[in-house]
């Protein structure tokens, strides 16, 4: 059938940042947890998708190629991100119609190289990335 794209922020963010970083985005995400956009993908609902699009089949999400726009305006609203009073966290995968989220993986926006790891997220594993600023 179609690939499509689902994810979330944190719940407890200032939603006029949010408002203010997204209004021009691409990619659009409700607040949610680990659950809730599970439980959207197991059900095929939309309420969770991050684009408009009728699919996202041609999404360079995953496609191994960096050099894609749609990654860059992903990266810069990642980055955009985490300016928002309250966040720390996005959500995001990437799953083929009717299948689930087999795996879940961790990152810290500081320790990826974010266009490598956009451009290589594997289909059917939700990815929380950490976006609040750590200390050393």
């Amino acid at each position: 059938m179609c690939y499509f794209l689902y994810g979330a922020i944190n719940d407890g963010i200032n939603k006029d940042d949010y408002e203010k970083i997204a209004k021009e985005a691409e990619y659009h995400f409700s607040l949610g947890n680990i659950d809730s956009v599970n439980e959207c993908v197991e059900n095929c609902n939309n309420s969770y998708r991050i684009t408009f699009n009728h699919c996202d089949c041609d999404t360079a999400i995953g496609q191994k190629h960096t050099n894609k726009k749609q990654l860059e305006e992903l990266r810069n609203l990642l980055l955009n991100l985490q300016t928002v009073r309250g966040i720390k966290y996005v959500l995001i995968s990437k799953n083929w119609w009717q299948e689930t989220n087999r795996k879940q993986e961790t990152v810290h926006i500081q320790d990826i190289d974010i266009l490598h790891f956009l451009a290589n997220i594997e289909d059917n594993c939700l990815y929380k990335i950490e976006l609040y600023k750590k200390y050393y």
